[in-house]
């Protein structure tokens, strides 16, 4: 048994209609706001002005002709056009759109096209309506009776409102998807490391809930090109947060062979000064490896500047000379190797020190980044220890 599913072609009419809505919102000038179901199925004003309407015509029939010479979608949307321009003091829009979701070549419209190329002009499409509106002369149902009197209706207008009107019409077939999305992207300004899919699905998902929420509120759905720039910086600034995490301690290997040769570097040296316990070796290792391998995936990804590794160094310094000063202070009569593990403990055991000004909860990323600045004698463990020269981070 074949079931109709006579919502689906509605829904995706107005699945189509919050697409466009972003795509304009996309490419907006400053202070434009985009309407949906308000005044057209899509609008655009600026300033308070109306300078941009659109009807969205879609199909998944394969049969289906699109802006047909004789069909609704052409004559109703013409009238409902004519019939704002026709108020005294009204201020008529600047342009009229058709947006198909596939190539359309019935005669009228190729005309428009045509038209849109400089290669016809707006007395040819009138020519056009006005042949392909005559009532036929075999129109025997109700149908084509009612569709007769509304192109009537039309047509009763003169040729100056018609040709002013049809001069600011434009017909939009839908293109590349990628390329539209690209088009997107560039207008509204994202960033070249962004996931720009993720970025405009979370706008199409924002802008689907907030016109829900003002037509359920029986309010317009306007909305503002900087509501959206404002969202859009919202999802750009998640997405870096969760691009500059770094990796669980868990996903970053690090080979037998790697943890051998670090058994010999400074760092585990400064260990030794204060009789270190084995444990403490072994994580002072694994820490020290694995904050390399991320920072330097950091870094070639370009998610965190040299000045930062600079700054938060200088910060763990800062903090080490502080635990140096007081644990030196309070622990004076208990022995050196005693006072540079307590030392130790506090820089290393706990401590999360932020990156990039978010919190950085994987210890090795703190407790690594102290170890590389053993490594390279900015910090040490025993009080008593003197280098004879630091090297710049």
């Amino acid at each position: 048994m074949r079931i109709r599913n006579t919502a689906a072609p509605q829904a995706a009419g107005y699945i189509l209609q919050l697409e466009r809505a972003l795509y304009h919102l996309a490419l907006a000038d400053a202070g434009a706001v985009v309407a949906v179901e308000h005044l057209d199925d899509v609008v655009v004003q600026r300033d308070g002005r109306t300078v941009l309407q659109e009807q969205d015509k879609s199909t998944a029939a394969p049969s289906a002709k699109l802006l047909a010479d004789r069909g609704k979608a052409i004559w109703r949307t013409l009238e409902i056009w004519l019939l704002q321009r026709e108020p005294p003091g009204a201020v008529p829009c600047e342009r009229y759109l058709f947006f198909v979701n596939r190539p359309v070549d019935t005669p009228i419209a190729t005309l428009v096209k045509r038209r849109m190329r400089q290669t016809a002009t707006s007395l040819d499409v009138l020519a056009a309506l006005r042949a392909h509106g005559t009532s036929p002369k075999r129109s025997k149902t109700r149908t084509v009776s009612q569709a007769q009197a509304l192109i009537d209706r039309v047509l009763q207008r003169s040729d100056e409102d018609l040709t002013a009107l049809i001069d600011r019409i434009e017909i939009v077939e839908a293109g590349d998807p990628a390329a539209d999305r690209v088009a997107m992207a560039n207008g509204l300004g994202l960033s070249r490391r962004v996931n720009v899919d993720g970025i405009l699905d979370g706008l199409f998902g924002w802008l689907t809930r907030l016109i829900r929420e003002e037509w359920s509120a029986s309010r317009p759905g306007l909305i503002t090109r900087d509501a959206v720039l404002l969202q859009k910086d919202a999802l750009q600034d998640r997405q870096a947060r969760g691009r500059l995490l770094p990796r669980a301690a868990s996903d970053i290997v690090v080979s037998e062979a790697d943890r051998a040769g670090a058994l010999s570097r400074t760092f585990v040296e400064h260990l030794g000064r204060i009789d270190a316990e084995n444990d403490d070796i072994v994580d002072a290792v694994d820490h020290f490896l694995k904050f390399n391998v991320e920072k330097h995936r950091l870094v070639v990804d370009g998610e965190i500047a040299d000045r930062e590794w600079r700054d938060r160094g200088e910060r763990l310094r800062t903090r080490w000379r502080t635990l140096m000063r007081r644990h030196s202070r309070e622990m004076k009569p208990r022995p050196a190797i005693e006072i540079g593990q307590a030392i130790l403990a506090d820089a290393t055991y706990e401590h999360q020190e932020p990156l990039d000004g978010q919190p950085c909860g994987e210890i090795y990323m703190t407790s690594g980044h102290y170890h590389r600045l053993a490594d390279e004698n900015e910090v040490w463990w025993d009080p008593t220890y003197l280098p004879e020269h630091t090297r710049e981070d």
